[in-house]
């Protein structure tokens, strides 16, 4: 768990230095819409926005697991039935 968020606070750090590297402004077109804001901004909001699409993703799983409980779970192979000389009725 530690490594992982070493390597989240990594990635976060890389992305502060390349966004803050870069403060021209750009124009971004999507359909009628025009903006036009620094690499700097739109580049933390790119990464914000894919870090708050995984969390809701990640929620999301959970929620379903939680919901569904052990016993709604698929598993890997059908329970095993008891050895014929455990069953009572074959005596």
């Amino acid at each position: 768990m530690l490594a992982l968020l070493v390597a989240v606070a990594l990635l976060l750090l890389a992305v502060a230095v390349f966004a803050f590297q870069n403060p021209d402004v750009v124009t971004v077109r999507f359909l009628h819409w025009q903006l036009s804001a620094s690499v700097a901004v739109l580049t933390l909001a790119a990464a914000a926005t894919g870090a708050l699409s995984a969390a809701l993703a990640s929620v999301a799983t959970r929620f379903v697991q939680w919901t569904r409980g052990p016993a709604d779970l698929p598993r890997s192979h059908p329970p095993a039935e008891p050895p014929a000389e455990a069953d009572p009725r074959r005596r």
